[in-house]
């Protein structure tokens, strides 16, 4: 299960994260250059996610992961061209759907699902043999396991960043008027810092506190809620939203 965790957090790290709007466009628009920047990216962030369970077996399947991711984003840029936005909703989640299943399908090229020895001894090697002081972690500091780290990760990444992109894929779909580039950045980031904050609430039991943040939203749009049309979209909005941040947050509650 490690193993796929890391490279799911590469893939979203990829795709959302470290993916600008600018990378975005071109590819869209059939540049070339962004799929294949794309691609390399992909298929490093793959390579340093899994290098410690065999360092020929993550070059392969970095290899492949990130000609397969490239192919598909290449066929889902074709595809969206001069289509409607409920399509382009549609084959996001095939795209989003169809990158997992080659996460999956090039796992047999990992002899085991174990850590490879000989990487791990090379880190220990480069560890200092006395702890560092101002380093070293208070006793009553919690280590979790690794596989709840990384799923606090995949969480997070796929649930702050990727519920950007399909809460923005919602609303086009939903509505006919196309927003400002201005105004999607602005919504998008508050969005992002929004969901953010909406997990962590579900998960130190600061539920109550959701409510702040949903009376902070609604008083920076007081006005424009008098219209009915925008009324209407700013709620399906923040109901995808905080839909989607609280079913996460209660996800990793059950993690933890």
């Amino acid at each position: 299960m490690n193993l796929f965790l890391l490279a799911l957090c590469a893939h979203l790290t990829g795709d959302f994260l470290l993916q600008n709007d600018h990378l975005v466009a071109a590819k869209n628009a059939g540049r070339t250059w962004a799929h294949l920047k794309h691609g390399l990216l992909i298929i490093v962030l793959t390579w340093l996610a899994t290098h410690c369970y065999g360092l020929k077996a993550a070059s392969f399947y970095a290899v492949l992961v990130g000609l397969a991711h490239l192919l598909l984003d290449s066929a889902k840029s074709w595809l969206e061209k001069g289509k409607a936005a409920g399509t382009k909703l549609f084959l996001f989640l095939l795209d989003q759907g169809l990158h997992l299943l080659v996460l999956f399908a090039f796992f047999p090229l990992f002899p085991t699902a174990t850590p490879d020895p000989r990487v791990i001894a090379f880190y220990q090697q480069l560890r200092p043999a006395t702890p560092v002081f101002a380093l070293a972690m208070p006793a009553s500091f919690t280590v979790y396991p690794l596989e709840k780290i990384l799923w606090i990760a995949v969480i997070y990444l796929a649930t702050v960043f990727g519920g950007a992109v399909l809460t923005n894929r919602i609303l086009a779909w939903l509505t006919a008027d196309t927003q400002e580039e201005k105004a999607r950045r602005l919504s998008s980031a508050i969005g992002v810092m929004e969901r953010l904050i909406l997990i962590t609430l579900v998960v130190v039991d600061a539920v109550s506190a959701i409510g702040f943040v949903l009376a902070a939203k609604s008083l920076a749009r007081y006005q424009e809620l008098n219209k009915r049309d925008f009324a209407e979209y700013y709620l399906v909005g923040t109901l995808a939203s905080f839909s989607l941040s609280l079913f996460a947050g209660l996800w990793l509650k059950s993690i933890l």
